[in-house]
């Protein structure tokens, strides 16, 4: 995207620079929501950084990684849970969107 928009991207009149800050706090909330499976990761980055202006790339990069590991694999917690294979608790059915 910088290649492209070596000065930035104008929007009503702003220019918004395009800073590499932004690519790895939607590549940290992607990936921690992709092993957890929630979305809430997107929130806890905007509230650790205090970044609300990448609340759009960070949300769709989120809900992307989401989609894309619950076709895979089971989050991180149901993986524990197998793995364990603790007796007490009912199958867990996988989940799909889409």
């Amino acid at each position: 995207v910088a290649y492209i928009f070596p000065h930035g991207i104008k929007s009503a009149g702003v220019i918004n620079t395009i800073t590499p800050g932004g690519y790895a706090l939607a590549g940290a909330a992607a990936f921690s929501g992709s092993v957890t499976h929630t979305l809430s990761t997107a929130l806890l980055a905007f509230e650790m950084t205090g970044q609300i202006a990448h609340i759009l790339p960070v949300t769709v990069a989120v809900l992307i990684a989401n989609a894309i590991a619950q076709k895979f694999q089971p989050s991180f917690y149901d993986g524990t849970i197998i793995v364990k294979k603790l007796p007490y608790l009912p199958r867990i059915r996988s989940r799909h969107i889409g």
